[in-house]
């Protein structure tokens, strides 16, 4: 069923951006953090998961993973991911979808802590990919 609206379904990868804060980041010490995201779009009900490095916490080698619920609805996507680390709170997220329909950018916040943004892009199939699966469906 469709609402009308492109869907998002797919794969994507991003990059968020921490503050330059006085408390939390007061030295600029955290890198921005690039991640994957697996977006399913159910006429405008988002669900996934995300797949980030861990590059402020013990353990550098680990990936952090988390799922995710939302919305999207006239041009902007809302979610909250939900980190399966215990140590790390629910994070909202609020973007808006370019016109191209392969991009997102926006802001990104733990409420009553911190915020910052972010930006994603669809991860689109190289030509030759879409090519072969398009002869294997004709088949």
């Amino acid at each position: 069923m469709s609402d009308g609206e492109p869907d998002l379904t797919g794969r994507w990868t991003g990059v968020y951006f921490y503050p330059n804060d006085g408390f939390h980041n007061a030295n600029d010490a955290y890198p921005p953090t690039p991640f994957t995201a697996e977006l399913i779009d159910d006429a405008g009900v988002i669900s996934g998961s995300t797949r980030e490095p861990d590059l402020t916490g013990a353990s550098f080698s680990e990936d952090i993973r988390a799922s995710l619920e939302g919305h999207r609805a006239a041009g902007e996507l809302r979610f909250v991911k939900y980190p399966d680390s215990p140590r790390q709170d629910p994070i909202h997220y609020t973007g808006v979808v370019a016109a191209d329909r392969n991009s997102i950018s926006g802001q990104w916040v733990i409420p009553g802590d911190w915020s910052g943004t972010f930006r994603m892009q669809r991860k689109v199939a190289p030509v030759a990919a879409r090519v072969e699966a398009t002869t294997a469906v004709r088949s």
